[in-house]
């Protein structure tokens, strides 16, 4: 479990960034995952966030994580800071255009998505979906964004994307049993698909990240 980050410069240093992102609380709120109220009292000193939650209100605020450990003076008690790496912005889109997408020859350009997210996962064509339904759950819930790659090759126990022959897309885990390819939802409630010769189902891409909403 996270320790709580115990100093009083986060909530000032925090505020500032949210002001020079021109972000309202509730808008914060949105983009981090983190209650409205809860980024206030972070902000007057009366709460004091875990360090993933001010990961979180950080990649909402494009603001830089190594700048944010030099300027508060905060790093974890016996643990060395991984390096970052390069932050780039990835498409949330929706499923229909997810379907296509593994098809489409070149990146996507602003514009393209109403709706966009931050992630360090490398190549071509990357692009986001946020999880509907909850055939996945408890490991994915409503709401939540998942980050996925057209092109990196999915081994069985990874999480991913895929596409039946009505266009329609869903999340799922991909399992191999000798020949035997299974799509497993998570949720006992739902049953196993057997992928058959047919291609009734074609994979998409793989999971490589996912954004948790709080």
């Amino acid at each position: 479990m996270d320790k709580p980050i115990k100093t009083n410069r986060v909530g000032k240093y925090l505020k500032e960034k949210r002001d020079k992102a021109d972000l309202s609380l509730r808008e914060a709120s949105k983009l981090a995952g983190v209650s409205h109220t809860h980024i206030m009292e972070i902000e007057e000193g009366k709460k004091s966030p875990t360090f993933d939650k001010v990961m979180n209100i950080l990649q909402a605020y494009r603001a830089d994580a190594q700048e944010f450990l030099r300027e508060t003076g905060y790093l974890p008690v016996n643990v060395e800071p991984a390096p970052l790496g390069k932050m780039r912005r990835i498409p949330i889109i929706s499923s229909v255009m997810a379907g296509k997408w593994g098809e489409a020859s070149d990146a996507f350009q602003p514009g393209d998505a109403d709706q966009w997210t931050e992630s360090d996962v490398k190549g071509p064509h990357v692009f986001a979906l946020r999880v509907k339904g909850d055939s996945m759950a408890p490991e994915f819930n409503e709401g939540d964004i998942v980050v996925v790659s057209p092109h990196s090759r999915a081994a069985s126990g990874d999480y991913v994307v895929v596409k039946n022959d009505e266009e329609e897309v869903t999340l799922k885990q991909f399992k191999k049993y000798g020949t035997k390819r299974i799509l497993h939802p998570l949720n006992p409630k739902y049953q196993d698909i057997e992928l058959s010769d047919k291609k009734q189902y074609r994979i998409v891409g793989r999971i490589m990240e996912k954004h948790k909403r709080y």
